[in-house]
């Protein structure tokens, strides 16, 4: 099981023979908490195997997957000539428990309203997560605090502002294992939960998100940084399979590019000496898509059905790196 956390360290460390040959090299290791959830809803224009096509409400039913884990990544920064820089990044989670799956199903009884929960249940998750970043970025401007000021003397050279713009990549897939599944029904609180023991379904999502960086980064005695970034996604690829065991049902949905996301990134570095620093990092995303999932039931094709999803991510890292 540790293998898995061994590529981290070499995906920092695979690079840095040609690193080397660069104005500056840095490589990095994080430990760090992710928390959040990837929410999918289903409900609206339903359309049969027969093409047959009629309407629901929206949302028909809803799954909250929780994210929450303790992650590892590995990072190598790289500056260049001059005004570039590049930054390669993975991570995983160390831990696999992510919390509860939530699965809400609302006006599903004969003369039930749209906005009634009538089926809600609670199970077990366990989670593998792997993701990687490429990011290129280009230094616009480097000025000094005061120096726009009418007397230029008091431009203060200890204190550096840096702008940014950047190019990048981000790619992350999510697996799912749920499992001790206990359902009840808050329509009708007199009938007894169902519980079930062991593995009932599996959920893989997976995003590709390219994206625009602005940043902005401080610099003061060559001690301490700062650096606030935000970026945005215009299309993001989401992909995902929901597989129901206890109803041999499986739910493929594919966007096809349909989804966007937005992204902010905060973090405080210090140089302890020449070689090692320290850094404290925040990073948040928020992802939103819609499109289509197709049900196969018994591996027979059965509907196709209004998809959305939602996932919000929030990191926070503390790291431990060494400058060449």
């Amino acid at each position: 099981m540790y293998l898995k956390y061994l590529f981290i360290l070499i995906c920092s460390f695979f690079l840095l023979p040609t690193g080397l040959v660069l104005a500056g090299v840095d490589v990095s290791v994080s430990g760090g908490y992710l928390a959040g959830k990837t929410q999918y809803q289903i409900g609206n224009r339903v359309v049969l195997a027969d093409d047959s096509v009629y309407n629901l409400h929206f949302p028909l039913s809803e799954l909250d997957f929780p994210l929450d884990s303790y992650v590892l990544k590995g990072q190598l920064d790289a500056d260049f000539a001059n005004k570039w820089a590049l930054m390669l990044r993975a991570e995983t989670n160390l831990t696999d428990d992510s919390g509860k799956m939530e699965d809400s199903d609302w006006g599903v009884w004969d003369a039930s309203p749209t906005d009634q929960l009538d089926i809600y249940s609670e199970s077990d998750t366990e989670m593998d997560m792997y993701a990687f970043e490429g990011k290129l970025t280009y230094q616009l401007y480097q000025g000094y605090y005061g120096e726009n000021s009418l007397n230029s003397n008091n431009a203060n050279s200890e204190l550096k502002f840096f702008y940014t713009v950047g190019l990048g990549y981000k790619y992350q897939k999510f697996d799912f294992d749920i499992s001790d599944l206990d359902q009840w029904y808050p329509s009708a609180p007199t009938v007894s939960h169902d519980t079930v023991e062991g593995l009932v379904a599996t959920y893989e999502v997976e995003y590709q998100i390219p994206y625009l960086e602005l940043g902005m980064k401080m610099s003061s005695s060559d001690k301490f940084v700062m650096e606030l970034a935000v970026a945005y996604a215009p299309l993001v690829d989401f992909k995902e399979e929901d597989q129901h065991l206890l109803r041999d049902m499986v739910s493929p949905a594919d966007h096809d590019w349909n989804g966007d996301a937005l992204m902010a990134y905060l973090y405080a570095r210090y140089n302890l000496n020449k070689s090692w620093f320290v850094k404290a990092e925040l990073e948040t995303m928020k992802i939103e898509s819609e499109g289509r999932s197709k049900t196969y039931v018994n591996g027979i094709y059965d509907h196709s059905i209004d998809h959305e999803i939602s996932s919000q991510q929030h990191r926070y890292y503390l790291t431990l790196g060494y400058s060449f």
